[in-house]
């Protein structure tokens, strides 16, 4: 006799699964799609790239870890892959049960979570936004996005196109090459720089009346950097240029004297109190000491040496104190002041005093920046170094010779002397360290291989490349991206902590305008509270929303203010698949049905 058991509702579950595999093919690719050895190794290709991602950023920048890994191809197919993982592996448990909820709701938001990183990522922005009080409204936002504007040379159109050469790093060995719209050109960029400066050279003058010129070349073998000036004279004024912050240095026609600079005091000794100092170009180091009853006077100065004399003997005498001047004047046995006027109440020592005039060389402010002045003479170039008016060294160099600056291991190299020089300006990269523009080196190829000349193309200034009788008009720099209102600068203010002038906060007051409808709205954008547009709950709520926070401010022009531009369509998703994640995790963890 058997027994008929009731059969294992997930044993029936199981069988279930497996034969609608055999029997469909679509559950087999369902099953495929979903299964763990591809979550595994998805996650893992993941976790591998954000970690070189993250070594990018420490070691180069922010900007290559978004182009190779954040934004790039590659990596958005793969959170695209990930997303059908995890979709298809809600689909392998069907039919739901219960006990799959919080599964199905933590899948689901992960899923919304990268849909909307990716939309946020594609279709959102941050910049930024100058604003001036007065001035006219602005309609574009300054983006970190970095484009080439390229002008065809055949229809005059302009085209935009993302191109960022930091990225790209063109170089000798690796050449990128961009076509020009609607032409057969070609633009090769060869070369990129992060600190392009403005280089100046000298060449010889046709012009008899040209003033003569000079090219140096400073360099340092502790920091590793040679920088190169030229200087030329026009109208024989003399040309100050400033030596990166450093020094100063001037080129004229000749040499300008120095007078020794002096230190001079007015001292009222007192044989019972203390003297009364005035200074006139620093102090003279000098001490002078008058005995109780006024007939003994002792000066000191700062080398150690001394003098001690009878006061009778030299009142009216000029003495010499180490390499100071002591000049000995009135003197009054009972001091004091009428109408402002030093006298004696009496003839009796009851409060001596003494005037005495100190002239001695003032010692340089260390503190000053060194001014470097050359001038030609004879067949080299004459040169004195000065701090603070007093005169370091000088001397006379020829082309090809040097001198040292004195400025830590700095030397100065003559590289060329010319009688009749003109300038010339170009682009080039510029020292270690020395802040510059970004750019890249380029030139024009045509389809029959001519190559027009190269030459450096700067961010934020038009040039033109040329090859044969063909010009292209090019523009390289930050995107100005339009947005459908306009926002101008009504107010900026800078309240101050109470009895300081340290800022507490910064307040922009700002006017939004709708192109399209003319309506106008008021915003304030302060520190952690910025200003949106259109604002109200259902563009706060959508990501569909414009915000300005605080980000600079112009001490010297509290007309100005810098805000940053935050765009996020993909703020609703991001958030909804965060609080769907959330749910899903306790509702695994704390509301799961209890096992029977």
């Amino acid at each position: 006799m058997s027994i008929a058991t009731e059969p294992n509702p997930a044993e029936t579950r199981r069988a279930l699964i497996a034969e609608r595999q055999q029997r469909s093919m679509a559950w087999r690719v369902i099953h495929l799609l979903g299964s763990l050895w591809l979550a595994l190794f998805l996650l893992a290709t993941i976790a591998l790239a954000c970690g070189i991602a993250t070594f990018a950023e420490s070691s180069f920048d922010t900007k290559i870890a978004r182009a190779y890994i954040y934004k790039a191809p590659w990596f958005l197919v793969w959170l695209g892959v990930l997303c059908v993982n995890l979709f298809a592996v809600t689909l392998t448990r069907w039919p739901w049960q219960r006990k799959h909820l919080g599964f199905i709701i933590t899948h689901y938001g992960i899923i919304t979570l990268l849909v909307g990183a990716v939309i946020g990522s594609q279709f959102g922005f941050e910049g930024n936004v100058t604003l001036h009080r007065g001035a006219p409204p602005l309609d574009r936002i300054t983006t970190s996005r970095t484009i080439l504007q390229i002008q065809s040379p055949s229809t005059g159109a302009t085209y935009l196109r993302k191109f960022d050469a930091e990225i790209a790093r063109p170089s000798s060995r690796h050449l990128v090459t961009l076509a020009i719209p609607g032409s057969p050109l070609k633009l090769v960029a060869d070369g990129h720089s992060e600190n392009l400066v403005r280089a100046e050279t000298i060449a010889a003058s046709p012009s008899p009346t040209a003033g003569p010129g000079a090219a140096i070349e400073f360099s340092t073998a502790m920091m590793g950097q040679h920088i190169r000036m030229a200087f030329a004279l026009d109208g024989g004024k003399p040309v100050e240029k400033d030596f990166f912050g450093l020094a100063r240095i001037s080129f004229g026609l000749s040499l300008p004297g120095h007078e020794a600079a002096a230190a001079r005091e007015t001292q009222m000794v007192f044989a019972k109190y203390q003297p009364v100092i005035r200074s006139e170009g620093g102090a003279t180091g000098i001490t002078v000491e008058l005995s109780d009853d006024g007939e003994t006077i002792s000066i000191g100065a700062p080398d150690g040496t001394s003098r001690t004399m009878h006061r009778s003997e030299v009142t009216g005498q000029t003495l010499h104190v180490g390499n100071a001047a002591v000049e000995i004047g009135g003197y009054w046995p009972d001091f004091k002041l009428v109408d402002g006027h030093p006298a004696s109440a009496s003839s009796l020592p009851n409060n001596p005093a003494i005037l005495v005039r100190v002239t001695a060389p003032r010692t340089p402010d260390l503190h000053a920046k060194p001014l470097l002045e050359l001038a030609p003479g004879g067949d080299g170039l004459l040169y004195q170094i000065s701090r603070d008016g007093a005169v370091t060294s000088s001397g006379t160099v020829k082309a090809g010779g040097s001198f040292p600056l004195g400025w830590a291991d700095w030397q100065a190299y003559v590289t060329e002397l010319l009688p009749h020089t003109m300038l010339e300006t170009s682009m080039e990269p510029g020292a270690k360290g020395m802040p510059g523009a970004s750019g890249f080196h380029a030139h024009l190829e045509s389809p029959d291989g001519k190559t027009g000349p190269s030459q450096w193309i700067v961010a934020g200034s038009p040039a033109t490349l040329s090859v044969g009788d063909n010009a292209v008009h090019v523009a390289y720099g930050l995107e100005l991206r339009q947005v459908p209102f306009t926002i101008s600068l009504k107010d900026f203010q800078v309240p101050r902590v109470e009895g300081t002038d340290t800022p507490a906060n910064f307040i922009s007051h700002v006017e939004f305008q709708d192109q399209s409808t003319g309506e106008t709205k008021q915003g304030v954008a302060e520190m952690n509270h910025p200003a949106s547009w259109p604002g109200g709950p259902v563009a706060l709520a959508t990501g569909l929303n414009y915000k300005f926070s605080q980000a600079e401010w112009n001490p010297s022009d509290l007309g100005q203010t810098t805000l940053q531009v935050l765009y996020d369509p993909g703020w609703l998703l991001k958030w909804s698949g965060s609080l769907a994640i959330c749910a899903g995790i306790f509702i695994m963890f704390y509301l799961r049905p209890k096992k029977k």
